[in-house]
């Protein structure tokens, strides 16, 4: 389990140019509880000033040019429109595993019923982008580089997003229909921490 303390998460938003910070308060309530994540899991926190939090405001602030650091894939701008865009991560913990199960990969959406007894879930696009760029300004590492995750999010199509290919020239966000499967997208879960 990668894990990212509030101090580290502050630290990378600093370097980023992210102005979202915890207050002591909210990082001492943190410090002090024992997110559940396990191997193979990336678990970091996000603070309640949090506006700054989502595809579209992590999009404004670090752009599109892979030379600052992580950045998002220039010429696919299908989702600037999209509702889903602009809602905030919840504050607190995120547990998201950095890969996708090797078994969820080649399945369509509804595969993620299957890991319902696992208490494992969709994570929200943005938990993870926020994710796949705190990876890489906290310790050098691309994940996703050649794989997408399905997330709950949805389009106003009513498509499902996937995030992923975290190549050189940044993040690719895509749709897709519900019954859609491709062997290189399957779902990196989320649970609850």
């Amino acid at each position: 389990m990668n894990l990212l303390s509030p101090a580290e998460v502050s630290a990378c938003f600093g370097r980023a140019g992210i102005p979202s910070r915890f207050s002591a308060n909210e990082a001492a309530r943190l410090e002090a509880t024992e997110p559940v994540g396990g191997p193979g899991y990336f678990v970091f926190p996000t603070p309640e000033e949090n506006q700054h939090l989502s595809v579209l405001g992590l999009r404004r602030l670090l752009g599109l040019s892979p030379e600052g650091g992580p950045c998002f894939f220039f010429d696919h701008p299908w989702y600037l429109e999209e509702p889903f865009g602009e809602i905030p991560l919840r504050p607190g913990w995120h547990a998201v595993a950095m890969t996708p199960l090797e078994r969820s990969l080649g399945q369509p959406v509804y595969y993620a019923e299957e890991l319902r007894s696992e208490r494992l879930f969709l994570p929200h696009a943005c938990e993870v982008v926020l994710m796949v760029f705190l990876a890489m300004m906290a310790g050098g590492d691309r994940l996703l580089a050649r794989k997408h995750t399905w997330t709950r999010d949805r389009t106003t199509g009513r498509r499902f997003v996937s995030v992923g290919a975290f190549g050189g020239k940044g993040l690719f966000l895509s749709s897709h229909e519900v019954g859609y499967a491709s062997r290189g997208l399957g779902i990196c879960p989320a649970r609850d921490v």
